[in-house]
């Protein structure tokens, strides 16, 4: 004897003896009547029939909601997302004003007839620079916290947090980069409006990605700033956070 699960609403039983095949439609009690040489054609439609009607259980209207607050997740992509601007406009400004200021042909004379050692000097600014990138990078976590109203112990802030620091990092190394190249401070504004905002614009910060054409973000994928928002944008999409959805 084999049985269909009694979560159906119609209930089928079949039974093969003596080539007689009995089936039963919607009563609980054996009423129906015992059909010898039933065709297969019948049970076939009987099915069908089970099936296809209004009351077969598993045809219910079913919304599924989440009661996750998305407005939350939103809200923190698009303050890191425009953070993005923010700190690499703020950390290739400040650090090429202050090294250009060592560039200097009397200052550099200077230090080069000094009695430091010039590794020392290079790491003592290569120290300082990380310092000022980190302090950068930590008052724009305390603002997120006051702004967000968010927990410092929420693992979704924390990644952010730290997809932020790879990227003030980023930033630190454009700026050491463009100020061994620019000697003129009065370029410095220039090179960084045309930096920072070009990435902005492009890689999504002030406008979402989704309304960027193909070829601007096919530009974009050069740029530390596409990677950056992307993966905010990503996080942005889970739920929930564990290893195998980070994976």
């Amino acid at each position: 004897m084999k049985e269909l699960p009694k979560v159906f609403h119609n209930k089928i039983n079949k039974e093969l003896k003596n080539n007689e095949k009995i089936y039963y439609s919607n009563n609980d009690q054996d009423t129906s009547d015992r059909k010898s040489n039933t065709s297969e054609k019948n049970i076939l439609q009987k099915i069908n029939e089970i099936f296809s009607s209004p009351n077969y259980v598993y045809k219910a209207n079913v919304e599924i909601t989440s009661k996750v607050d998305k407005s939350y997740f939103s809200n923190l992509a698009n303050y890191f997302n425009f953070a993005s601007y923010s700190i690499m406009a703020v950390t290739i400004y400040i650090i090429c004003l202050v090294l250009s200021s060592f560039n200097e042909q009397t200052v550099s004379k200077r230090i080069i007839t000094s009695s430091m050692n010039y590794k020392k000097h290079n790491r003592l600014i290569l120290y300082s620079s990380f310092i000022y990138s980190f302090i950068v990078w930590i008052l724009y976590v305390i603002l997120g916290l006051i702004l967000l109203k968010a927990n410092i112990f929420d693992l979704r802030f924390l990644l952010y947090s730290l997809n932020t620091l790879l990227f003030t990092f980023t930033s630190l190394t454009l700026a050491l980069l463009i100020s061994t190249l620019i000697k003129n401070k009065g370029a410095i504004t220039g090179i960084v409006n045309v930096v920072s905002l070009g990435s902005a614009f492009l890689c999504g910060a002030f406008v979402p990605v989704e309304f960027l054409p193909n070829t601007v973000l096919n530009i974009a994928h050069i740029l530390p700033a596409y990677w950056y928002i992307n993966s905010n944008n990503l996080l942005a999409d889970l739920e929930v956070i564990n290893l195998v959805n980070l994976e």
